[in-house]
């Protein structure tokens, strides 16, 4: 049964009504209007959740886990849409438990580059296995209930400040390339929202181009859904709305609210502009609502999901070589291995901005490998590090006093430091060792306010370890007590992009001796105050405690050289992290992090046998076949790519000179 009769509650919204329909109330819902039965899209109704690779609900704060698949290109490398069927009714399911209605995905966007630093998020570079994937995708998602906004339409293929971008191609380079994964996802799923992109094509952004939205989806396509903007992707009142685009978001409105008024009254919009947008948000209510009432769906971390995840993992492996008929390595057969690598405890999970989030379960390597050939034949080396940051500090640490994982966290009215007998506000624990204060704070906390963030580390070993801390405000660091890291009184000059959407500051980080099976209390001080004083004082706030093993590079080079000498199957995992693949953060070259190239070249010569999580450990010992196909190309030098002259920031005009021959195809036309 619908819960709105879309005509008639046209006719009886007023005008201020009808605007606040149109822009977000607050990050991730807009407003209700009770007096004709409107409910507000949010937690109770509808919200929206990022995506793609699960479904982390509405808060960056302390939010729910959930099920984390592979990244899109790797679902794109399955090539099998029946899969990417069933891991989007997995992400409905998700998205149900944590009463989320409309789901942020998928990305569709071309790899025009292989530096994109959202080319994760994206299924790969060829437009029709995006449209194909992102079809299966959306009919997954949707025949549950649970709305798609398929995005970020379009040519949105540079993450670094891509508000400022102007994408120039001809309109076959966008028909016959970034728009045709989007055409085809329409065709053969119909997405129920469109998300538009940051940049602008041709001069005009996005999200105000009415040949866009308007012209190509409406007309040419036949669409009829809710076209919303990217968070904080709205530059106009009157284009804007004029364009096609219905839904400012997030709230509270920048462009809407009294502008929009204002230019109804004043004939710069028409009053059928405004009812063809709110008629689109109501029949978007009326699609997601009906499954409220039906039987509870299958939650939390269960076996059926983890099986899923492990599948789409090992389906989407690529054999590259095989050489001297390696692989399938042989259980039964007595064997040493070494494993080598900084990601082999730490293996890069997913990328990170909004597709960001934690997970219910972490599949190691290490364990993985360990479970199918015993402990007693593993030996392991870091080799080096591959990290920007610190990895996060999550396991060893207990919520202070009890035996919970995670950290405590208390936030005052007053400086703690300054009055120790200062009692807090509220306290909450979490399992992020990076917490975004963007939401879902308690009610207790006001616009300032300071906070204690302290966890135990217990030392799995004796060792030298460094610890790490990067803020949003100003913060300290204490090791029983002792302070160890100020970022309060001065901060680093900020050299590259930062967690938390490059907000953070630079990390700085302190050593300590550990002591195996020692515990330490470790405290993080923090104000949500600009650390320069100016009219934006105050944040949000946020802090992130990393932590890992201080490695001499040098030394640890020639541990890893020396295990692959004397092990019978050495086992290099290299990967790339959150970073480094990153909304709003592009790369810079091919190479991967720090010494990993040194190391690879290294552990080869030293051993020529060499070849995540139980995905890899199924490949190697022949339990999957591995039968995934390149969803991208892999350039020997980037000066090959043809995107080469035309990617990064050198200019804001972007000019896709390869036109329709993106990638592959234009090799193909060599």
């Amino acid at each position: 049964m619908f819960l709105v009769d879309v005509e008639n509650t046209l006719e009886q919204l007023t005008l201020d009504e009808k605007v606040k329909l149109l822009a977000g109330q607050d990050t991730w819902g807009t407003f209700a209007i009770d007096r004709v039965g409107i409910p507000r899209i949010t937690r109770y109704f509808e919200q929206t959740s990022d995506g793609p690779h699960g479904v982390r609900g509405t808060s960056f704060f302390n939010g729910p886990r959930g099920m984390l698949l592979p990244s899109a290109t790797a679902m794109g490398a399955t090539f099998d849409t029946n899969l990417i069927h069933t891991a989007g009714e997995l992400l409905a399911a998700e998205a149900r438990e944590k009463k989320c209605h409309v789901l942020l995905a998928p990305t569709v966007c071309i790899q025009r580059s292989p530096l994109l630093g959202r080319g994760f998020e994206a299924f790969g570079e060829d437009p029709w296995l995006n449209g194909t994937i992102a079809s299966a995708y959306v009919n997954g998602v949707q025949e549950h209930g649970i709305a798609c906004s398929i995005k970020h339409y379009a040519a949105h293929d540079q993450s670094t400040m891509a508000i400022e971008d102007d994408v120039r191609a001809s309109e076959r380079t966008l028909r016959e390339v970034h728009l045709l994964p989007f055409q085809l996802a329409v065709k053969n799923a119909s997405p129920w929202a469109f998300m538009m992109a940051y940049n602008k094509i041709n001069g005009v952004h996005a999200a105000e181009d009415p040949w866009l939205i308007n012209t190509v989806l409406r007309q040419d396509w036949g669409w009829d859904g809710v076209v919303m903007s990217d968070w904080f992707g709205t530059y106009s009142t009157s284009e804007s709305i004029n364009a096609g685009m219905d839904l400012e978001m997030p709230g509270p409105s920048r462009w809407r609210g009294e502008l929009l008024s204002w230019a109804v009254m004043s004939d710069k919009v028409k009053k059928p502009t405004i009812d063809a947008s709110v008629r689109n948000i109501l029949k978007l209510i009326n699609k997601v609502q009906p499954w409220k009432d039906e039987a509870e769906v299958e939650g939390g971390d269960t076996q059926r999901k983890r099986d899923l995840c492990r599948k789409v993992a090992s389906e989407s492996i690529v054999l590259l070589k095989n050489e001297r008929n390696i692989l399938p390595l042989d259980p039964q057969t007595k064997q040493t291995y070494g494993l080598i690598g900084p990601a082999i405890c730490n293996p890069a999970v997913s990328g990170g901005g909004s597709a960001d989030l934690t997970p219910y379960y972490i599949s190691r390597p290490l364990e993985a490998i360990i479970d199918v050939v015993g402990s007693e034949n593993v030996k392991t080396a870091i080799g080096c590090q591959a990290h920007l940051f610190t990895p996060q500090l999550l396991a060893d640490t207990s919520v202070p006093d009890t035996s919970e994982p995670g950290y405590l966290v208390s936030w005052y009215k007053e400086d703690p430091i300054a009055n120790p007998n200062a009692e807090p506000l509220a306290s909450v624990t979490t399992v992020q060792a990076q917490m975004y204060f963007a939401d879902n704070l308690p009610e207790a906390v006001p616009k300032a306010y300071w906070l204690q963030a302290q966890t135990i580390y217990t030392a799995p070993k004796t060792d030298t370890i460094e610890i790490g801390l990067c803020v949003l405000g100003k913060g300290k660091l204490f090791i029983d007590g002792q302070e160890k890291i100020d970022l309060y009184n001065s901060q680093p000059l900020k050299t590259l992009q930062t967690p938390m959407f490059n907000q953070a500051s630079m990390e700085v980080t302190t050593e300590l001796e550990v002591k195996q099976g020692k515990r330490y209390r470790i405290l993080v001080y923090l104000q949500n105050e600009a650390a320069i004083a100016g009219l934006d004082a105050l944040n949000c706030g946020g802090l992130r405690v990393g932590c890992c093993e201080k490695v001499d590079l040098a030394a640890a080079l020639a541990e890893a050289v020396e295990l692959a000498s004397q092990v019978d199957v050495p086992i290099v995992i290299a990967a790339l992290n959150s970073d480094f693949e990153s909304e709003a953060l592009d790369r810079t070259s091919l190479a991967l992090p720090l010494a990993v190239d040194q190391l690879i070249e290294a552990v080869v010569k030293a051993n020529p046998k060499t070849e995540t999580g139980n995905a890899i450990a199924d490949i190697l010992f022949g339990k999957t076949n591995p039968t995934g196909r390149l969803s991208l190309t892999f350039p020997k030098r980037l000066e090959d790519t043809p995107a080469f002259l035309t990617f990064g920031k050198g200019e804001q005009e972007i000019h896709y000179g390869e036109g329709a021959f993106v990638r592959y195809r234009y090799y193909e036309k060599l």
